[in-house]
């Protein structure tokens, strides 16, 4: 089967690590040519996708070639059986211009929802906001299929952006993890702490997120006063690519922070910080379905994570973490110093029951599932064409 997906966005979160994981599980399946925007932070994904797909790098993100671009895509479509629209947010302008490209372009359309809310969390123009959701929705009629990547995003495309509830199909998204030895873990500990040049013994709170202003750092930075005055042996590490992360540094160090927050950056071994680290805590505002979620719990860690976005179809009743409300740094501090009280046995009971919570959202189960998405809209468009 011949897929052409097109990304618009200009930055690696977890949709676009998403479609690596996707494309690398039905490399066998289907023939893959990737659309991507020309921005450099894309050029190590590109080239990680290149190993499977056919890449194409457009100028998507230059508003003065939009036009080429969309004819160049469109002119893409007539080698396909079907199109997967990567979609970051119904607000995206992009995203809902090549909705509107795509629809009537020849093969089915089929467009992956990630990030589904209001648009409060998102950087729109004032005047453009009252139109954006009836845009989206009229950008998705044509569509075969939308793919909500949780029960969270799907009651959403319906209840705020109007799209009826049988056109969209619940995927959620998928990812494996190593079988760490106990020696790799060692390793990976100690390894972490002399990088850091932390103590053996330090405790490490890992969060792995783009430092940008809708994962919430900025609360859970409000949180760690409380968390440290009891446990002054914790670090927090911030490991994800900074997007207007300035407000964030400048709070840690109005807080004098400094030395028990580190920030890494972009990292490309997250399996071994995830080795490395005691707890997790994923403060989002907004999430689609978080991958960097179920890696924390498939690792095995005690997990704090905001109810938002698919998180609640993941972490139930407690079991292998905590669900806070978003935007509540109260709560992030009482909820970790929870996790930190625990004895030994408490930590590995949970440390269980994380891993469990993950197991059914394996990258295997996401692909299959996405493949019979992708059979079924090619089936139905050739049954209407005969």
């Amino acid at each position: 089967m011949r897929v052409l997906i097109v990304m618009t966005a200009r930055e690696v979160g977890g949709a676009e690590l998403y479609v690596e994981r996707l494309t690398c599980a039905l490399a066998a399946q289907c023939d893959f040519t990737i659309v991507l925007p020309t921005h450099p932070r894309l050029e190590p994904l590109a080239q990680r996708l290149a190993k499977h797909a056919q890449v194409l790098r457009l100028a998507i993100e230059d508003q003065r070639r939009l036009p080429a671009v969309v004819n160049a895509v469109r002119a893409l479509t007539r080698r396909a059986d079907v199109v997967h629209l990567n979609s970051n947010h119904p607000g995206s302008r992009l995203g809902i211009l090549f909705g509107f490209a795509l629809s009537h372009a020849g093969p089915p359309l089929t467009c992956v929802e990630h990030r589904v809310s209001p648009l409060d969390d998102i950087i729109v123009p004032r005047a453009l906001r009252p139109f954006l959701p009836h845009l989206f929705r009229w950008s998705r009629q044509g569509a075969a299929r939308v793919i909500a990547v949780s029960r969270q995003n799907a009651e959403l495309l319906t209840s705020y952006y109007g799209l009826h509830p049988d056109k969209i199909t619940i995927v959620h998204n998928g990812t494996d993890l190593p079988d760490f030895k106990e020696s790799d873990i060692a390793q990976a500990r100690a390894v972490l702490r002399a990088e850091l040049g932390l103590p053996k013994q330090a405790v490490v709170i890992l969060t792995l997120a783009r430092l940008a202003p809708n994962k919430g750092h900025r609360y859970l930075v409000e949180a760690m006063p409380q968390v440290l005055h009891m446990h002054p042996n914790i670090h927090f590490v911030f490991a994800g690519e900074h997007d207007q992360a300035e407000p964030v540094i400048a709070q840690i160090n109005a807080l004098g922070l400094g030395s028990h927050v580190h920030l890494m950056g972009f990292r490309s071994d997250t399996h071994h910080l995830l080795a490395a680290s005691d707890f997790f805590v994923l403060p989002s505002l907004a999430e689609g379905f978080s991958l960097a979620l179920v890696e924390a719990l498939a690792a095995g860690l005690p997990t704090v994570a905001t109810d938002v976005g698919g998180a609640s179809e993941v972490i139930q009743s407690g079991q292998g973490g905590i669900l806070v409300p978003p935007a509540d740094s109260a709560a992030l501090a009482t909820a970790l110093k929870h996790l930190l009280s625990l004895n030994e046995t408490e930590i590995q009971r949970q440390r269980q029951a994380a891993r469990q919570a993950a197991q059914p959202f394996s990258t295997q189960a996401m692909a299959e599932k996405t493949l019979r998405v992708y059979s079924e809209v090619v089936h139905q468009n050739r049954s209407k064409h005969a």
